[in-house]
C-alpha cells in the first residue's frame, strides 16, 4: 500500500504538467485567432479609415468655427474702428492662425465668404444662414451614371464618358436620349427645358497668357485711380493663329477690354453699362476684369464649362436656351450681355461667350464626336445654298433655334450660320465682335470661325445678331 500510494503521488505532477501544456497551447491558438480577427476588424472594418475620418471632421469643424469666429471679431470691430473689409480680416486672422500666405478669402454676392488653403481645400460661411462647412474638392465628388430615366443630382457630381470627365451641377439632369450622353460627341444637360453641352478642355493655358511684373495691361478708356489693370487676357487664336492683342490698345482683337470709341461713347455710357447691369464704366471694367480670370480659375478646376445648345432665346430678363423658339435679336451688345447672365444659380453662373471660348469650342467639333470641318459649315449651319444654275436649295431665312438636325454638330444646333452671335471680344476702339456668321451667307465662304465687328449699341443690324451664353461651376 505504501508502495502504491507512493507510486501514485509520483503520478499526480506528471498528469498535471500534461494538462498545463495543452492549455497553454489552446490558450495560444486563441489568441492568435484574436488578433487575426482584430486586424481583420482594423483593416476591412475600417477603423483606420474611419479614425482618420474623425480626425478630417474634427479639423473641418474647428476651420469652420475659426471661420465663424473671425467674421463676429470683424462684426465687433466695426463699432472700435475697424477698417478692413470682413474678407481681408477674416483672411489675416485666419493666416495668423494657420500660418502667413496659407490661406485666401473671398467675399461671393450672396453674402458667402469662401477661403482657400494652399493645399487645396476650400471652406464657405454663408452670413445669412450661420452654416460654415468645406467644400468638396472634384476628387470627392459622387460618380454619377447616365441611364434612359435620369433625374437632377443632388450635388455637384462626376461623370465619366470614355476618356473624359464632365462635371453635373447640382440640381441638372444629364440627358435621357442615349446619342446625347456622350462627352466625345456632346454630352448635353438639362434643367427645366433648358438644355447645355459640356465642352471639355484638355490645355486651359491655350486660352490665356499672363502678363510680366513690369507690364500692365489697362482696360481701354480707364485712367488714373480707376485704372483696371489685367492680370490675364486671351492668346492669339487658337483655331487659325490670327494675333490678340492686350487691353488698352485700339487693335483687333482683345479681351477682355471695353470699348469707349473717343473716350466717352459705348461702354462709358450710363444707358449702356446700366443695360448692361453695371453700376458704373469702372464697375463695369473691374467686372469684365474679374469675370475672365473666374472664367480661367473655373476651367482650370473642372476641366471644361458648358455652352448653350441654342442661341439665346426668351426675353432680356427671362432668356432661355432652348429648342424651337424665337432667337432673341433685335437687341444691342448690353441687352444681351445681361440676358447671357440671366441663368445663375446657387452652384453656376451664367456669362456671355468669350472668344477664347469659341475657339475651344470650334476645336472641340473639329476634333471630337462629328469632327466637322471649320473652313466650309455648310454641313451644319443655316446658310444659303445655291446649285449650279444659281437656284436656291435651301437656307435664306431666319430659323427658330434648333430647328433642323441638319444645323447641328456635337450636340450643338446652329452654331454656323442662322444669326451672327456677340462674344465679349473686342475690336479696334468701338466694336464687339460676333461669330458663326448668318444664313443670308455661304458657309464655306464664311464659316464657323469667321468675325463680324459691330458697334455694340446696334440694336437693328438688321436682325441678325444675337449670343449664347455659357455655364461655369462654382
Amino acid at each position: 500500500m505504501k508502495t502504491n500510494l507512493q507510486n501514485s503521488k509520483h503520478q499526480i505532477p506528471n498528469t498535471q504538467k500534461g494538462i498545463t501544456l495543452v492549455a497553454l497551447i489552446i490558450t495560444i491558438i486563441v489568441l492568435l485567432i484574436l488578433a487575426m480577427v482584430s486586424v481583420s476588424l482594423v483593416m476591412n472594418g475600417g477603423i483606420i479609415n474611419k479614425s482618420k475620418a474623425a480626425v478630417d471632421k474634427y479639423s473641418e469643424e474647428e476651420i469652420g468655427e475659426q471661420l465663424k469666429l473671425a467674421y463676429s471679431e470683424w462684426q465687433m470691430g466695426q463699432y472700435t474702428g475697424e477698417t478692413q473689409t470682413a474678407s481681408s480680416f477674416i483672411q489675416s486672422k485666419l493666416n495668423s492662425i494657420y500660418g502667413a500666405g496659407t490661406v485666401t478669402s473671398v467675399e461671393e454676392s450672396n453674402g458667402t465668404f469662401t477661403v482657400s488653403f494652399a493645399n487645396g481645400k476650400q471652406y464657405t460661411y454663408n452670413v445669412a444662414t450661420g452654416v460654415a462647412g468645406k467644400v468638396k474638392t472634384v476628387d470627392e465628388y459622387p460618380v454619377v451614371i447616365a441611364s434612359t430615366n435620369n433625374s437632377a443630382v443632388s450635388e455637384n457630381s462626376k461623370y465619366v464618358s470614355g476618356t473624359f470627365t464632365a462635371i453635373i451641377p447640382a440640381g441638372y439632369a444629364i440627358s435621357n436620349v442615349a446619342a446625347e450622353q456622350s462627352i466625345e460627341n456632346g454630352l448635353v444637360i438639362k434643367k427645366g427645358d433648358n438644355e447645355w453641352v459640356w465642352i471639355p478642355v484638355t490645355n486651359v493655358t491655350d486660352l490665356y497668357t499672363t502678363n510680366s511684373t513690369n507690364t500692365e495691361w489697362t482696360l481701354c478708356g480707364t485712367s488714373g485711380a480707376s485704372k483696371v489693370i489685367s492680370t490675364h487676357t486671351s492668346k492669339s487664336e487658337i483655331i487659325s493663329g490670327q494675333t490678340r492683342t492686350t487691353p488698352g490698345t485700339t487693335s483687333n482683337f482683345r479681351e477682355p477690354d471695353t470699348v469707349v470709341g473717343n473716350g466717352t461713347e459705348y461702354d462709358a455710357v450710363e444707358a449702356n453699362y446700366t443695360a448692361a447691369g453695371f453700376t458704373s464704366f469702372t464697375n463695369m471694367a473691374t467686372s469684365l476684369r474679374d469675370d475672365y480670370k473666374n472664367m480661367i480659375d473655373s476651367i482650370r478646376k473642372y476641366g471644361g464649362f458648358y455652352v448653350g445648345r441654342y442661341e439665346l432665346a426668351g426675353s432680356v430678363t427671362v432668356p432661355v436656351e432652348q429648342k424651337n423658339q424665337t432667337v432673341l435679336n433685335n437687341k444691342d451688345w448690353y441687352d444681351l450681355y445681361k440676358a447671357c447672365k440671366g441663368f445663375e444659380d446657387s452652384y453656376v453662373y451664367s456669362r456671355m461667350i468669350w472668344g477664347c471660348q469659341w475657339d475651344q469650342i470650334c476645336l472641340f467639333i473639329n476634333q471630337h464626336g462629328d469632327k466637322v470641318s471649320l473652313t466650309d459649315s455648310n454641313s451644319y449651319g443655316n446658310f444659303t445654298i445655291y446649285d449650279q444654275n444659281w437656284n436656291k436649295i435651301r437656307g435664306g431665312k431666319k430659323e427658330n433655334t434648333g430647328s433642323s438636325e441638319t444645323y447641328k454638330t456635337n450636340n450643338i444646333y446652329d452654331l454656323a450660320g442662322n444669326y451672327y452671335e456677340w462674344t465679349q471680344e473686342v475690336g479696334n476702339i468701338k466694336y464687339r465682335i460676333s461669330y458663326g456668321s448668318f444664313y443670308g451667307y455661304n458657309g464655306s465662304q464664311f464659316p464657323v470661325t469667321s468675325r463680324y465687328s459691330s458697334t455694340p449699341d446696334d440694336s437693328s443690324n438688321d436682325g441678325n445678331m444675337s449670343s449664347r451664353s455659357v455655364l461655369y461651376i462654382k
